[in-house]
């Protein structure tokens, strides 16, 4: 009678053991892999978010010299005290006219 071979044993258990952690690590991996993808999406995002915020206030700061520059002259600052704020010379009268 013929003896049958016995296959498992302790080198098929390593085996499984080492099989089984390479797909633990290759699972760890891929996930590891989509959240520093995901990160970079949000990362780029937000970059792209902040030049634009950047350009914006670059432009109003550019505004607010130009006007500052204005605020020197004595007419420019006059006229935004008449137009904008209400004053008036001290002895002058102002007269409003409603269209009721």
């Amino acid at each position: 009678m013929k003896k049958k071979k016995h296959t498992d044993g302790p080198g098929s258990l390593i085996m499984t053991v080492i099989f089984i952690a390479f797909i633990v690590v290759g699972v760890l991996c891929y996930t590891r892999w989509v959240d520093i993808s995901e990160r970079k999406a949000r990362l780029v995002e937000e970059n792209r978010q902040l030049i634009a915020q950047r350009d914006a206030l670059t432009e109003k700061n550019e505004a607010l010299l130009a006007q500052g520059a204005r605020g020197n002259d004595d007419a420019y600052v006059e006229k935004v005290a008449r137009e904008q704020l209400d004053m008036v010379y001290p002895g002058e009268i102002v007269f409003r006219v409603t269209g009721q």
